[in-house]
């Protein structure tokens, strides 16, 4: 099965004293991780090969599926003086030790890195449906799942992956009402692709997984594609506003052939309307009378900027991850300024926006829950 005008990945500095290959981890998959759950199904989806669907409505913040990785490699591989040789023996010693059934789905899964009629490769396969296991970054590891990888891309998913440190396992939960007969979409990239345009997200899309999106964002045209476009290059715009206000920086941090200096910050809003529904919960009382300190001032701006920032990134789709981290930005500053009443829009949010990344009961979401009673019992 080849990609066609959709999103999948599915088919169709270490310690010197320790060696790759005997490190790379292959892990049992057990039984109850990977049966169909009763919220989705697997199945061919015309022009797009395999898909995954609804099998009934589904509530944010349910579970549909808990996967262990097949196959392990852990970050120092990518730091080694011999990375693409120490990956390439860890990954053929991953395959050799996996079962004949296992082979097989590894097989199955798409390769972007090859052309049409190309054999695949097993660096393809690993490249195109890797996952970093929890945030990305220098010390995390990445892993392969054979189930996961039947997740469709889309722009504006229904869903989204987490990584369960404590069960060591990925877990995939619903972050908006889901349909039943819908297909289960989560997001392959980051936010800094997300706040590209969708010629440039197609683009990224096509180069790093072999298909041009179709998903909902991707198809706008005319006036509505063009407010989309705006609207997420203002996502990035306003993380350079917002730090500018926020913190302080050394005169001589910035060269001056920077790009990034205030004439390129300026924000235009669509409507003052919208900016103005985007803070509508906001709470500015306790930040004291009209003779504000400048640097308070600045604070202030900041915090409306990143309530602002913070409901396109909502509007627009954009992961939950990402979203808590504003939240969190938000808090860290509210903290620091006795912003109490201000910070308490933010707590809401993360702890709606944890409760349907990590679930209900999750520590992630009682630890937010925690933090808002104790804001409101001030």
């Amino acid at each position: 099965t080849t990609f066609v005008a959709t999103g999948r990945r599915g088919e169709t500095g270490s310690s010197a004293a320790v060696s790759a290959v005997s490190a790379v981890s292959v892990l049992p998959v057990s039984a109850s991780a990977m049966r169909s759950s009763p919220a989705y199904y697997e199945s061919a989806l015309p022009g797009k090969g395999w898909g995954v669907l609804a099998a009934r409505d589904i509530k944010p913040g349910e579970l549909i599926l808990t996967e262990s990785p097949l196959i392990v490699v852990p970050w120092w591989v990518r730091h080694s003086m011999y990375a693409a040789k120490e990956k390439k023996e860890c990954l053929a010693k991953a395959i050799k030790d996996l079962t004949k059934e296992q082979q097989k789905g590894f097989f199955n899964l798409h390769d972007s890195k090859v052309g049409e009629n190309e054999p695949k490769t097993i660096d393809g396969i690993w490249r195109t449906n890797n996952f970093a296991l929890g945030p990305s970054g220098p010390r995390s590891d990445n892993g392969l799942f054979l189930r996961i990888s039947r997740f469709n891309h889309s722009c504006v998913p229904y869903a989204e992956f987490v990584w369960n440190e404590e069960v060591r396992m990925q877990e995939i939960r619903a972050i908006r009402d889901i349909p039943e007969g819908e297909e289960i979409t989560i997001c392959y990239f980051t936010l800094l692709v997300a706040a590209r345009s969708q010629k440039e997200r197609r683009e990224y899309l096509l180069s790093h997984y072999g298909f041009p999106c179709d998903c909902q964002a991707c198809n706008l045209v005319g006036e509505e594609k063009k407010l989309n476009d705006k609207e997420r290059r203002e996502v990035g715009t306003l993380e350079k506003r917002i730090e500018c206000l926020l913190y302080e920086f050394p005169e001589d941090s910035q060269d001056d052939n920077d790009s990034s200096k205030d004439d390129d910050l300026s924000i235009e809003f669509d409507t003052e309307l919208a900016y103005r529904d985007s803070i509508r919960g906001v709470n500015l009382t306790d930040s004291g009378g009209e003779d504000l300190d400048p640097d308070l001032v600045d604070i202030l701006a900041g915090v409306k900027l990143s309530y602002h920032r913070l409901w396109l990134m909502g509007r627009l789709g954009f992961k939950l991850v990402s979203q808590l981290r504003i939240c969190s930005s938000i808090l860290e500053i509210c903290d620091e300024w006795d912003l109490h009443t201000a910070g308490r829009e933010a707590l809401a949010t993360g702890l709606r926006l944890a409760q349907h990344l990590y679930g209900v009961r999750s520590a992630q979401a009682q630890d937010w829950k925690s933090r808002l009673i104790s804001v409101e019992n001030l």
